[in-house]
């Protein structure tokens, strides 16, 4: 059979690109099979799963060396892959035609990746008629597969299982509101070196002839925005009927409101985890959820219900009028609001306790986020509504918005708004029948078979929008991208003679990143020769690697060595950048040295490992050797630009835009450019504005947006002016940049609130009061709210949730004032460990769920205390397996694909632990914690092995998180404690034991009190034995003193403790002594003096058995997992247990064991002691 596909490629294997261009083309059959058909054959798909056929032929036509799937450079046997990094929209007969075919998630067909370059609306329209001419052709040549031979699955590395992207990024002009596209009089050629690969080459000789080459752009292999998942267990997830989505589009700013429909096929009724990938800079603002209403009773459970409004200026954005839109779609639905962040967490888990139904939304890992909802109840359709807030890609004058849908979406139905001043022109592809009125512009489509909705505002430029609030007043934001003097000079002396380059290895950056790392990386170095005469070059994921410990000679060779030894590096583990900026600023190897040398990132800022303060990153660029740091944002998700945007600011670097090829060669050279220092910014008519990003220097391309208080509409035409006062050296410069259309619209008071929420949060508890009253009346999630949703009114004054007077404090505490103070009176402190901990008790002592207070001795203790005792820095991680040669080949397609499920990672760590060492065992286990960073029960999971390998440092920072996020649970003090004492932190450890202790927790953990007491009194004698130091021995003999006297346990023959990382599970401790007797939760002391605590019945234990005279024999230590949560489908659950043998004498013998409890109500062995006579 002839297959013929929108794409041509010269191949070797003629078979095996038939059976794929069969299984790429073959689902397309289904489009004329109807909305039902689909969404049945997408619900069987689920639980049927992939067939073994499918994966059998995928095998086998995909036999290419495992580099050619991370990096795209074809071994000799190999031939072209669809995975490679760039992909060429091939020219023919003066047509673009669609890009290759590309394998997707959630089981989904193989389908089309459609690029919308800056096209004018007439080739956008001819490119539109090509794909449904080639679609029409292959249809009718190629039949539909069965379900059983879909290709598999492909799913993002997040963690979250959400869809992968395969989709172009739009080619020309794109700039990021942060990035800097240094300005280019006409089109340059790729830089020599650029791509190794014969394609590029070919290109870049025909460029070189004169002839005309083929538009690359990157290719991303990653997760969809807006795609979503509704999970009850650790894989089980309920499927997607149908999505509801309105866009309301003022200026630069979007607003979208997504209804999502979810049916719960089951038979019994569930707790959820909604999981959506959000784009990029995405701030969600609304939240609710409640069971689908059916007009007729005769409707099947199953069926999506959408809702109209007949005229579409009626759409309201706000919450009240979302809720009443919604009125006669769903049953008593719950509406979340916006609520402290400690009152949040704890509200949910007691009512979730209950079994009545909250949710909760918070952020999870670099645009993720969660939604934990309950009920789920069986047999029913549930809506979930989300509503978040996103600017547009500025593409030159023009402004482009873009929608991707879920993959396998039976139904959907799309409305936009657009407002359209005058000279405004809107288009949007797939082209629909637009309506224009009153200055807006309105689109609607119904399933359409397009994934990508692209909106196209030509000649928008740089509008101003202007809203206010009846209760705080006026508000503006724009955007501005000032023409700076001298704009594209370089400037040789500008850049240092060396360069250090970070570059990012870990998981997250597999594979798409680090291709385009690499590229950047040869480009920089090719460029820069005559400026940047050495190198070093510092890989980082949970370990740091130099390349060469010293720098090298920037020359061609070092460069093709570099490339050589990269191209071999496994990406996988979490991303360490503290480690790796204090590596990079304070290279061992360099102790002499001063000469400053410049920084260039190459990671997408996303911390998942050790510390993620930013202010404690800061410190490492004071380093004497320590010049600006850049960094590049390529336009992929999972970036975390507030990360990226505190350190080149803090730095005197910059960000620069690399999202297609056309721009390396710019931004390799970019750094070279002397910055402006930014000195004022004024608008008349004006108080309280505010800089985005806080920026302080400006590179020429850069983009500011600028937002504040005040009516701009009352100001003369000849007033409208941004003034902007700059100085570099001893030159000074004012710019005046006028406005351009001013837009009435109420999303302006948010995008303030936005950008004051972001700035306040960043000076911590200094501003933290303020900053919530700023979130929660702006509805902003963040660090110090989050959206919580209760059954009732009561429910919310149980936890003592009310109504807060947050627009007084907004009206009557300017943002930029507030700061200013703060900074004055706290700025030395930011950075400060010892400030941070006395922030920390603080919260504590206000909050709910326990009760907390910090005694004077304590209070005395800490203050004398220096810096240096709250600082912990993390043992160097040295594993040994870090080349793909070194990683099985079954391992090294799930790191290539991120899509390893727990299990699958679990077991690599154990294989590496059998034949490697605990440190490339626990870099394995990271790439859960890169997957899954907000998932608190695999930080304590991951942190658990950690401490049973003895890497008590490398737990501490997970465990520090967990209690950032939920510190009204006990037991994460008590392992912060056991991992600082092991690390040999002791001063800190002593006060993590301390916070343990004084706190009077909840009355469901049991003795906590007493088992932590008796491990306290454990680590106070070795104290008092000179094995461990600390700075307050005087308060460490008191405590001694006092603790010996409350709890008079010198010695045990035998002491067991366990405790557990899930919440709402039931693990109790089992032991069977010499003698025959078992002790457990119902016999609890023994004949021969066992003791076991209180039995804990609903999460994390600790549970403790203590034998001070052991009778000879086998004392057999066990553990049931009684009871798991029962709203969850499937949870993991680990058990941390520690084994004491003559505990508390010079012959004290101690077992770490972590065991997985996969099965409920099984019992599993922990140890088996033998007690000899006389020991």
């Amino acid at each position: 059979m002839d297959v013929e596909t929108p794409f041509k490629r010269t191949c070797n294997d003629c078979i095996r690109w038939l059976l794929i261009g069969t299984l790429a083309l073959a689902p397309l059959g289904n489009f004329g099979c109807g909305v039902n058909a689909v969404r049945e054959a997408s619900r069987q798909e689920a639980n049927t799963g992939d067939g073994f056929m499918d994966e059998v032929m995928l095998e086998e036509a995909e036999p290419y060396d495992a580099r050619d799937r991370f990096y795209g450079v074809p071994s000799e046997e190999s031939v072209p892959s669809a995975n490679y990094m760039y992909e060429a929209a091939q020219e023919q007969n003066g047509q673009v035609p669609a890009s290759a075919p590309v394998q997707s998630s959630f089981g989904e067909e193989m389908e089309e990746a459609e690029a919308y370059d800056s096209y004018s609306e007439d080739d956008l329209e001819h490119v539109q008629m090509q794909v449904e001419s080639e679609r029409l052709s292959e249809r009718q040549s190629v039949a539909a597969p069965s379900p059983s031979a879909r290709p598999a699955s492909r799913t993002s590395g997040d963690g979250t299982g959400l869809p992968v992207d395969e989709s172009l990024i739009p080619a020309e002009d794109i700039n990021e509101s942060d990035g800097r596209i240094p300005p280019q009089s006409e089109p340059q050629e790729p830089a020599s070196g650029e791509s190794s690969s014969s394609e590029l080459a070919k290109n870049k000789e025909e460029k070189k002839a004169g002839k005309k080459t083929d538009t690359k752009t990157w290719r991303r292999a990653e997760a969809t925005p807006n795609a979503s998942r509704l999970m009850i267990g650790e894989e089980e997830e309920l499927p997607l009927e149908a999505m509801q989505v309105h866009v309301q589009v003022d200026g630069f700013r979007a607003r979208v409101m997504m209804d999502f429909q979810f049916f719960n096929d089951r038979q019994q009724g569930f707790e959820g985890t909604f999981k959506l990938r959000l784009p990029d800079e995405a701030s969600p603002y609304f939240f609710a959820f409640g069971e689908t209403a059916y007009k007729s009773p005769d409707t099947p459970p199953q069926n999506p219900v959408f809702f109209r409004i007949e005229e579409d200026e009626q759409w309201g954005t706000d919450p009240e009028t979302m809720m009443q839109q919604r009125a006669e779609t769903w049953q008593e639905p719950k509406e979340a609001r916006m609520v402290p962040k400690d009152k949040a967490s704890h509200a949910y888990r007691e009512t979730v306790r209950r079994r009545v139904d909250p949710a909760l939304m918070e952020w999870s890992g670099a645009g993720v986020f969660q939604a934990r909802v309950f009920p789920i109840a069986a047999q029913k359709m549930h809506r979930i509504v989300i509503g978040y807030d996103v600017d547009l890609l500025a593409l030159g004058d023009d402004l482009q918005y873009q929608l991707d849908l879920p993959a396998n979406l039976p139904e959907s139905m799309i409305d936009l708004n657009v407002a359209t001043p005058s000279g405004v022109k809107a288009s949007i592809q797939p082209k629909v029948e637009k309506i224009t009125a009153d200055g807006r512009t309105y689109f609607h489509l119904e399933n359409p078979k397009q994934r990508r909705i692209t909106l196209r505002l030509k000649d928008a430029g740089s509008p101003v929008l202007a809203g206010s609030e009846k209760e705080t007043g006026d508000y503006f934001a724009t955007w501005v991208t000032p023409q700076l003097p001298d704009s594209g000079k370089e400037t040789k002396d500008a850049a240092a003679s060396r360069g250090v380059f970070l570059i990012d290895t870990s998981l997250s950056s597999n594979p798409d990143r680090f291709n385009i790392w690499l590229n950047l990386l040869e480009s920089m170095l090719v460029e820069n020769r005559d400026t940047m005469k050495e190198f070093a070059v510092l890989f980082f994921n949970v370990e740091t690697q130099w390349w060469q410990r010293k720098f090298v000679p920037n020359d061609e060779q070092h460069t093709k060595e570099l490339l050589q030894a990269a191209r071999k590096l496994a990406l996988e583990g979490a991303t360490d950048l503290g480690s790796a900026l204090t590596e990079a600023t304070q290279p061992n190897w360099l102790r002499d040295s001063k000469e400053k040398h410049d920084l260039f990132l190459l990671s997408d800022g996303a911390i998942t490992w050790g510390q993620d303060d930013l202010h404690a990153l800061t410190t490492a660029l004071q380093s004497p050797n320590a010049g600006p740091l850049f960094s590049y944002h390529t336009g992929l998700m999972g970036t975390d630009s507030r990360v990226l945007k505190h350190l080149t600011r803090e730095s005197g670097g910059a960000i620069f835009s690399v999202v297609n090829e056309s721009q390396v060669k710019s931004a390799a050279t970019a750094h070279r450019q002397r910055p402006w220092q930014l000195d004022q910014v004024t608008i008349k008519g004006s108080k309280d504005l505010l800089v985005a990003g806080q920026v302080k220097t400006l590179f020429p391309g850069q983009r500011l947006l600028l937002v504040g208080r005040g009516d701009l509409t009352k100001e003369k035409t000849s007033n409208r002016e941004v003034v902007l006062n700059l100085h570099r050296g001893d030159q000074r410069e004012t710019l005046k940049i006028p406005f351009h259309e001013i837009i009435e619209s109420d999303l302006a008071p948010r995008v303030y609130g936005q950008i004051a929420v972001m700035q306040l949060e960043s000076l911590k508890s200094a501003t933290e009061e303020i900053a919530r009253a700023y979130a929660c009346h702006f509805r902003v999630t963040g660090q110090t709210s989050s959206l919580l949703m209760l059954e009732s009114e009561a429910d919310y004054e149980r936890f003592d949730i009310k109504p807060q007077e947050d627009a007084f404090v907004v009206k009557a505490q300017l943002a930029d004032s507030t700061m200013k103070q703060a900074f004055d009176q706290y700025g030395e402190q930011l950075a400060s460990a010892k400030a941070d901990l006395f922030a920390f008790l603080d919260r504590l002592e206000a909050m709910p769920g326990a009760t907390f207070e910090v005694p004077t001795s304590l209070q005395i203790m800490l203050e004398n205390l220096p810096e240096s005792s709250f600082q912990v820095s993390m043992d160097s991680l040295k594993p040994e397996l870090r080349h793909w040669d070194q990683i099985p080949g079954n391992y090294q397609e799930l790191l290539g694909t991120q899509s390893m499920s727990y299990d699958q990672v679990q077991n690599e760590a154990e294989r590496r632990m059998k034949k490697g060492t605990s440190h490339d065992a626990l870099k394995a286990l990271s790439s859960l914690v890169e997957q899954n960073p907000g998932d608190m029960i695999l930080l304590r999971d991951v942190g658990f092995s950690a401490m049973q390998w003895g890497l008590g440092s490398q737990a501490y920072h997970l465990f520090r998180r967990v209690a950032a996020s939920r510190p009204y649970e006990p037991q994460t003090y008590w392992a912060m404690a056991q991992c600082l004492r092991e690390a040999g932190h002791h001063d800190l450890a002593l006060v993590f034991y301390e916070i343990g202790y004084q706190g009077q927790w909840d009355g469901r953990f049991g003795e906590f009190r007493r088992i932590l007491a008796i491990d306290y009194l454990h680590f106070l004698r070795t104290v008092h034995r000179g094995e461990a130091e600390v700075s307050a021995p005087e308060f460490a003999e008191a405590r001694l003193a006092s603790l010996s006297k409350e709890f008079p346990l010198e010695r045990a023959d035998l002491l067991f403790t366990i405790a557990w990382n899930t919440d709402g599970t039931d693990v109790d401790m089992h032991i069977y002594e010499p003698n025959g007797e078992h002790c457990y939760y119902s016999h609890r002391q023994t004949k021969i003096g066992g003791y076991l605590t209180q039995d804990v019945t609903q999460g994390y234990g600790p549970e403790m058995y203590q034998l001070p005279n052991a009778m000879p024999g086998p004392y057999r230590v066990k553990v049931k997992y009684f009871a798991s949560d029962q709203n969850r489908a499937s949870a993991r659950t680990k058990v941390f247990a520690m084994v004491y043998e003559n505990w508390g004498t010079p012959e004290e013998n101690a077992i770490r064991k972590v065991v997985s409890l996969e099965y409920g109500k099984e019992m599993h062995d922990i140890a088996t002691v033998v007690k000899k006579r006389g020991k």
